[in-house]
């Protein structure tokens, strides 16, 4: 076997075992069992399942994904979802608790981003997670433009750096995406955006924080631009909108990005990530309710009765919404002030000992909760191999070659990212050493380390998606 079908097939087998770590343990189960397991084997099952992969995130090592990680939080969510699990909030009939519920996590997010007050008319709905608001936001941006303007072909402009779930939902909506550059200080360039606006131009959207690189666009300015052209603006705050107005609350100056600021018109902000509630909600908050009226479908003429909608989703679980209310109100403001206030801090930890202390790499901007750190001397996925060989797992970036670690609550704990620093510079220090050897890793949203190379991009990234929905392969 030549080196290169080798290396290969140990890449397929380092994927296959990701993927699959308990194809060799445990049963696979191609159809459903002639007779029922009984509980306890279930259970038993999936909490090693769950024992062994929170073992990672519970060190600290792990960027995002975690955002709490306080297993006694998760416990007390899970069991008011239990409450609520087998609920569907369509049924307000018989599960009115989740107007409740949904009411209020939408006001206490409008008073956050400051959208409350006698003249507000702002209002907003709750989604399953950031790529549904920021695509039902895309929905209502064309929807007000074809009715108010006659829009056809509809075009929505955006930093390069906007998240991709907005490049997939204008693609399912038929909506041209136009991505205006960088500055050097890596937010969108105002110029380039404004040459990109023109008559069919239905949104323009900014981001706080942005995934790459976690900075902040100059939302101000561009509210200026959406004014000046009649269109609306919307602020991807999916990621730190839940944790900028506790950092800024806390005293540290923060770019303005929320309702304060003039031409913002709609703003997506996750309780899933620095709300610190269960996976499977978000926010998606309008300052007007006529703005709002666009997203909803309603069809009077079908024979199952007068149908209505307020989004993409019909049918949705009870107990999520609760749990979200009760992070919400379990936290409350000063709960999310100390989070923000430990969170801000490490990350500027981890930014002064780069800075200080390892010259071969060089931070993206003035980060607040999320550092990204690119080299223009060193492959950064030979550092990122380094850092995964100390139980790290950083998101590597692209365009330009990057890693970036996003500052969450189990990254406060002791000692960590003192750690953190310690390891990532005898991580450097091997990039040096085996410069011009090929990494391992490379950059795939949602990975730690994949294959790199466009020659083979689409075949590998459409066959990881293939096999994250087929059963374990057998030997």
């Amino acid at each position: 076997m030549s080196e290169s079908a080798q290396n290969s097939s140990s890449e397929m087998d380092s994927m296959l075992n990701e993927l699959y770590p308990y194809r060799d343990t445990t049963t696979t189960y191609s159809q459903i069992p002639a007779q029922g397991l009984k509980a306890d084997e279930v259970l038993a099952m999936v909490r090693d399942f769950a024992k062994r992969e929170d073992e990672v995130g519970d060190q600290g090592k792990v960027s995002g994904s975690l955002y709490s990680g306080d297993h006694d939080h998760y416990h007390v969510l899970a069991q008011v979802f239990e409450e609520f699990a087998h609920t569907n909030v369509l049924q307000r009939d018989m599960y009115p608790s989740a107007t409740k519920f949904e009411s209020e996590i939408i006001a206490m997010t409008l008073d956050m981003l400051h959208g409350t007050g006698p003249d507000s008319d702002a209002c907003g709905v709750i989604t399953s997670g950031g790529s549904e608001s920021l695509i039902t936001a895309l929905y209502t941006y064309r929807e007000q433009a074809s009715r108010e303007r006659g829009v056809t072909k509809p075009n929505v402009v955006i930093p390069t750096t906007a998240h991709v779930a907005l490049d997939k939902g204008a693609h399912w909506l038929g909506i041209e995406v136009r991505h205006a550059t960088l500055t050097d200080k890596f937010v969108v360039d105002l110029k380039a955006m404004e040459a990109m606006i023109d008559e069919n131009t239905i949104a323009l959207v900014g981001s706080a924080g942005n995934y790459a690189h976690g900075l902040i666009d100059p939302i101000t300015e561009i509210g200026q631009l959406a004014l000046k052209h009649g269109i609306g603006l919307h602020v991807d705050g999916c990621l730190g909108g839940y944790l900028l107005p506790w950092i800024e609350a806390n005293g540290v100056e923060v770019t303005p990005w929320d309702f304060r600021v003039a031409g913002v018109t709609s703003i997506s902000a996750d309780t899933h990530k620095y709300g610190y509630a269960l996976k499977g909600t978000s926010t998606l908050s309008y300052r007007t309710r006529s703005l709002r009226a666009n997203q909803y479908f309603t069809f009077p003429d079908w024979p199952g009765g007068l149908y209505l909608s307020p989004g993409f989703a019909g049918s949705r679980s009870g107990g999520l919404i609760a749990s979200t209310w009760a992070s919400l109100v379990l936290m409350g403001q000063e709960g999310y002030k100390s989070a923000a206030k430990d969170i801000y801090d490490a990350a500027q930890k981890i930014v002064e000992g780069i800075r200080r202390d390892i010259p071969e790499i060089e931070v993206v901007g003035d980060p607040l909760f999320l550092l990204a750190f690119t080299s223009t001397d060193l492959d950064v996925y030979l550092i990122n191999d380094a850092l995964k060989e100390r139980g790290w797992r950083m998101n590597a970036l692209q365009l330009p070659a990057g890693l970036h670690f996003c500052l969450t609550r189990p990254n406060t704990k002791d000692n960590v990212v003192e750690q953190y620093v310690i390891d990532l510079k005898e991580s450097v220090a091997y990039a040096k050493e085996k410069k011009g050897e090929a990494a391992r890793s490379g950059a795939m949203y949602g990975f730690s380390g994949t294959p790199k190379g466009n020659a083979t991009l689409s075949f590998v990234m459409s066959g990881y998606l293939d096999a994250m929905h087929e059963l374990a392969p057998t030997d």
